[in-house]
């Protein structure tokens, strides 16, 4: 049971970082970008997002 419970853990908190944690940092990024820099919110989120997305999928 307790083998059964951290294969169960670890999936959870892999499936936590490799979802939520990049959403909220795009998500974050974003809405800074739109505050600070209107006139390149679009681009920069957009470069920030393929950064955060392919970091996540090399250490994931």
């Amino acid at each position: 049971m307790s083998n059964y419970f951290r294969t169960w853990l670890r999936r959870q908190l892999r499936f936590f970082a490799s979802t939520l944690i990049p959403a909220v940092l795009i998500i974050g990024f974003g809405m800074l970008a739109v505050t600070f820099w209107p006139s390149v919110a679009w681009g920069s989120t957009a470069i920030f997002a393929l950064i955060v997305i392919g970091l996540t999928f090399w250490l994931i």
